[in-house]
């Protein structure tokens, strides 16, 4: 039997026109998205980009600001979206407020040094949730076929006060997917749709993976 997993319903979502990548350019992609599959596992809730100490850095996606300010020792801002989706940026000093709009491309702050695990002078940690799910922000450039995949997939609890929740609705409690096919980890991109014939409780929709780098 499959579940639908309802909160990545296709009338929820942007369009890939949408979204832009936070830094300017074609920044390299220092490591992918690579959901832990515990809650307090190892892995990674996000995508890193590289990037120079100071860089501007832009919302992905027209929304509202919901956290600007130092979190865990680390400057954070989140961008609200429609749809449920919110976006993270760290370590980055705000230049905004929390309450103001964004669009596409506006500056949100300037990138700060001292990521951890950076291999180059700066790197920006992108994040991606959609209401309870984690999800690869590199998804919302470029939305992939559909395809079904069977219930034994799970979804864990994340760990309390993860500050890539901040700024956004259940922080104590927000899951992320816990199983991919075969050995490889979950990938939850929100470019999903409902498939004509299946009714309510009946198919967990997710989009194809694509290779590494996003």
């Amino acid at each position: 039997m499959l579940v639908v997993l309802p909160w990545l319903l296709a009338s929820t979502l942007a369009t890939a026109a949408e979204w832009l990548l936070p830094l300017a350019g074609e920044p390299s992609v220092t490591r992918p998205f690579d959901p832990p599959s515990t809650p307090y596992g190892t892995g990674h809730r996000g995508v890193d980009l590289a990037g120079t100490p100071g860089q501007s850095v832009r919302a992905a996606g027209g929304g509202t600001i919901g956290y600007a300010a130092p979190l865990a020792g680390r400057g954070v801002v989140t961008v609200l979206h429609s749809g449920g989706l919110r976006t993270t940026y760290e370590p980055v000093t705000a230049a905004v407020t929390v309450g103001a709009s964004v669009q596409p491309g506006d500056p949100i702050g300037v990138l700060q040094a001292g990521h951890r695990g950076c291999p180059v002078a700066a790197c920006l940690h992108w994040g991606l949730l959609q209401a309870e799910v984690y999800l690869d922000p590199m998804s919302l450039l470029s939305l992939g076929p559909i395809r079904l995949l069977p219930s034994g997939s799970r979804v864990a609890t994340a760990p309390v006060g993860d500050p890539n929740l901040a700024g956004g609705p259940n922080l104590a409690r927000d899951p992320m997917p816990a199983s991919r096919e075969g050995s490889s980890k979950p990938w939850l991109p929100p470019a999903v749709a409902l498939l004509a014939g299946l009714s309510a409780g009946t198919a967990i929709l997710l989009a194809h993976p694509r290779p590494h780098p996003p």
